[in-house]
């Protein structure tokens, strides 16, 4: 069908939101033989500009107060049914409002990839290494195409083929690089048909047996919880439990209720890395779950969909994005770990998926469950306040005990050891037991830092405001921010003094470490270097559940969520790392971060001992952590939030500005900073700014960020949202980004 200019009055309208940064929806005209199929939520093709665009319907009239000179017909109707329900149309419109992008932008967010693009890919793309392409190949890049050569390299290194867009995705490649590779003969390209199972990788479900009966805390919380549900009526809950309380036992009971209720349920999780385990958990439980990930193919995320929308499966299990699920009748969503801040989405739109949680279950009757150790001060507070319900688990199933932690200072470690001596002694006797241990670590590669002793010069990336970071096994220093790689120099770029150090270190040298401690010891590695491929978390847990892994070294995805009752030795090696940033949440973390990963020891019948490594063993936060006391560690932060009127006592909203030009930069941030002065009443709301941004540069663009602090005055905050809108429209090539509620200032 054409896309003609309307000229008849008989015609419906639409409006239909597209996924472009215009805070407006666009009217178009439907032809009489396509009116059947257009309804709130349908998916259209329209023409915009000079080329066909996907976007959803949200609104149908009779009329419109354009002339029919400017209203164009649209092309096609794309499904026999809506694809978003009035309840997720509602969310989105909400949504687009609160965190300041256009309807369209929001609706993208939570369509699958496929929804977005005329027809569906059955297949996907993957890429491997051809037979023969080895060192020799590898070798002719490395001085002649940095990109084809790292990308080479990783697929050199994966285990089995890779999903083309994943691994151009990851180290921030566009299609050239590839294209010539495959024009080479060295790498080779198939389209195979989409595995619509997610999770096909695991050799078993993991069970959790279900107890005869409950703690006498799991009883009282789960009776309040299934009261709300009888009552079909919006209740959200703060589940408060030391690690190994048994909380996953209180979020399958209360979906149980629910599920025979007609309800449905979605859990979030924030790691993949912790999806498998808690899919098997459920599973054993429920039958077949939905999985929704970042990391599951288009086909598959479509296919997850659409068994979710028509009610076959009442289930969801998944990282943040898993909240917009389109789940029939919901009744029960799970936040579990509902204080991480992966639950905070990085890109357009910026939202956090645990209070887009709370407002979904209140804007349909359901239930809100938000599960930790260590709640995020927001919500303790809110529940301290009365607006959510505090349910606490004070003990662990079955009276396990909590268990031992160790701080040792490793300024008084001779001779400045990776590992502690009171660590090493544990490890050997949890090994000669045939128990297992987590070594935790939350910096991947060998050595963050190359250092002059001469200069004092660190080696930065030239693009960005960071450290390069030596991989060893690249033989490589990278930058974390771009993926920028280069060869370690030889010699100091700033003063030519030869002999650079390698300073600090990472999770690849602590397993170096651990293979040169424990030669007999089966040793793997999980952070962001290792899992390559979509199955290797899968796999390499699987493994570990198995017991075919004795010490298993990671990043933050091994610290928390995960439950394997033969681990009795955890080991911080340096609970450092977060104290020091430039984030008014660096404690709160910190504390956290040693929780949780505390907690993964000494969950079953044989106990455990944990021990943490650090520099700073003074710290309130470490010294909280290791007696098992959220609460003081809480009220003494909170203390110091309220004087500060920072959250939970106070408000804030940062913006970003971008751009390689640094003189545009400061006078677009100056411009902002005067119009939002204009606007707020500064009794209310405090414009801290604008300044550089803590990290000043990254791929070559300067970063300049002003910071809003305020009370809870909803309506200052509205009116700075709609200043910050118009600017971002009128924002030409500059890049503003507006963080509302921000998680970290970096």
């Amino acid at each position: 069908m054409n896309a003609e200019l309307f000229e008849s009055e008989e015609s419906l309208f639409v409006e239909v939101a597209l996924a472009k940064p215009m805070r407006t929806e666009f009217t178009y005209a439907v032809d009489p033989t396509l009116r059947r199929g257009v309804q709130p939520g349908s998916r259209v093709s329209v023409p915009f500009a000079r080329g066909r665009e996907v976007g959803v319907v949200v609104a149908v009239h009779d009329h419109t107060d354009l002339p029919p000179s400017k209203v164009r017909r649209i092309f096609e109707v794309l499904d026999d049914e809506p694809v978003v329900g009035p309840e997720l149309l509602g969310l989105t419109r909400w949504l687009a409002s609160y965190y300041v992008c256009s309807w369209g932008e929001a609706l993208a967010a939570v369509l699958p990839a496929a929804l977005k693009r005329e027809g569906h890919r059955r297949k996907v793309r993957m890429v491997e290494v051809m037979p023969g392409t080895g060192a020799e190949q590898l070798e002719q890049l490395e001085d002649k195409s940095e990109k084809q050569f790292r990308l080479l390299r990783t697929l050199m290194q994966a285990s089995g083929p890779l999903l083309r867009a994943e691994v151009l995705k990851r180290l921030g490649l566009s299609p050239s690089p590839l294209d010539s590779l495959i024009r080479r003969g060295w790498v080779q390209q198939t389209e195979v048909e989409a595995d619509l199972d997610p999770l096909t990788a695991l050799s078993e479900v993991s069970g959790r047996e279900r107890p005869e009966a409950l703690s006498a805390d799991q009883a009282v919380a789960l009776e309040a919880i299934e009261t709300r549900l009888a009552a079909h009526s919006f209740g959200c809950f703060l589940l408060h439990g030391v690690t190994g309380s048994g909380k996953t036992e209180v979020y399958l009971r209360a979906i149980e209720r629910a599920l025979a209720l007609g309800r449905g349920a979605i859990v979030l999780v924030p790691e993949i890395a912790l999806t498998p385990q808690t899919v098997g958990w459920f599973r054993s439980r429920f039958g077949h779950v939905a999985v929704m990930h970042s990391r599951l193919t288009d086909p598959q995320r479509l296919a997850m969909w659409r068994r979710v929308q028509s009610g076959e499966l009442r289930v969801v299990v998944g990282a943040r994005s898993a909240i917009f699920a389109p789940v029939p009748n919901l009744g029960v969503i799970v936040v579990d770990e509902e204080h991480e801040p992966s639950f905070k989405q990085g890109s357009n739109p910026r939202y956090h998926a645990r209070d887009v949680a709370v407002v979904r279950a209140q804007r349909e009757q359901a239930i809100c469950i938000l599960g930790s150790a260590t709640p995020s001060l927001e919500s303790y507070e809110n529940a301290r306040q009365g607006r959510y319900e505090l349910l606490a688990l004070t003990s662990r199933v079955r009276d396990l005990a909590m268990p031992e932690i160790s701080i040792v200072d490793m300024r008084h470690e001779k001779g400045q050891p990776m590992i502690s001596r009171v660590l090493a002694t544990f490890l050997s006797e949890a090994l000669a037991r045939k128990e297992q241990a987590i070594l935790f670590l939350n910096r991947r590669g060998f050595s963050p830092t190359l250092w002059c002793s001469e200069c004092f010069h660190v080696v930065r990336c030239a693009q960005c405001d960071m450290a390069m970071t030596f991989h060893r096994r690249n033989g490589r220093i990278a930058c974390h921010a771009c993926c920028e790689e280069l060869r370690p120099p030889t010699a100091c770029p700033t003063c030519s003094a030869p002999g650079l150090r390698f300073l600090g270190q990472g999770s690849e040298k602590v397993e170096d470490v651990l293979v040169k401690s424990f030669p007999g010891a089966r040793i793997a590695r999980m952070d962001s270097d290792t899992m390559l491929r979509r199955e290797d978390y899968e796999e390499t847990l699987d493994a570990f559940g198995r017991g075919d892994i004795d010490l298993l070294v990671g990043t933050q995805m091994i610290a928390k969520g995960l439950d394997f009752p033969r681990v009795t030795v955890v080991g911080v090696i340096s609970a450092d790392g977060g104290l020091h940033l430039p984030d008014l949440r660096a404690s709160e973390r910190t504390f956290q971060l040693l929780a949780q990963v505390s907690g993964r020891a000494g969950r079953a019948d044989l106990p455990g001992r944990i021990v943490i490594q650090t520099h700073a063993p003074e710290h309130a936060a470490i010294l909280h952590a290791a007696r098992h006391d959220y609460t003081a560690f809480a009220d003494e932060e909170l203390l110091q939030r309220r004087e500060l009127g920072y959250p939970p006592y106070g408000r804030l909203l940062r913006v970003l500005i971008e751009d390689a030009d640094l003189e545009l930069v400061q006078s677009t941030a100056n411009e902002l900073t005067a119009a939002l002065a204009a606007h707020l009443d500064p009794a209310q709301i405090s414009i801290l700014g604008p300044s550089e941004a803590p990290m000043a540069m990254v791929r070559g663009r300067h970063r300049m960020h002003i910071l809003l602090k305020g009370s809870g005055d909803t309506s200052q905050f509205q009116i700075a949202r709609n200043v910050l809108a118009q600017a971002m429209e009128a924002k030409g090539r500059l890049r503003i980004v507006v963080d509302v509620d921000p998680v970290q200032m970096l």
